[in-house]
C-alpha cells in the first residue's frame, strides 16, 4: 500500500512539473537589481548591492570561472577529471 501511494506521488508530481515551467523572457541589461549579502558573525544584517542586469551576468561568469579555477587548482590542475 505504502509503495502505492508513492507512486502515485511521484506521477502526480511528473504531470503538474510542466505546467508550472515558465517561459523564460529576455531581461533588459539595463534594469537594477539588488542583491543582499549577509555579514558573516553578524546578526544586524547585511549589505545591499546594486548593479544592472548586464553588470551581475558579468559578475555571475567572473564568480564562475574563479570557482572553476580553485577547483582545477586543488584537483592537481585536472580541469575536475578525477583520476
Amino acid at each position: 500500500m505504502r509503495t502505492f501511494a508513492i507512486l502515485a506521488l511521484s506521477l502526480g508530481a511528473l504531470t503538474i512539473t510542466p505546467a508550472l515551467a515558465k517561459e523564460k523572457r529576455p531581461v533588459d541589461p539595463n534594469k537594477k537589481s539588488c542583491r543582499r549579502y549577509d555579514t558573516t558573525g553578524s546578526i544586524m544584517g547585511g549589505r545591499l548591492v546594486c548593479h544592472t542586469a548586464a553588470e551581475w551576468s558579468k559578475i555571475d561568469q567572473i564568480n564562475s570561472d574563479n570557482a572553476r579555477q580553485m577547483t582545477d587548482m586543488r584537483n592537481g590542475g585536472q580541469g575536475g577529471v578525477h583520476p
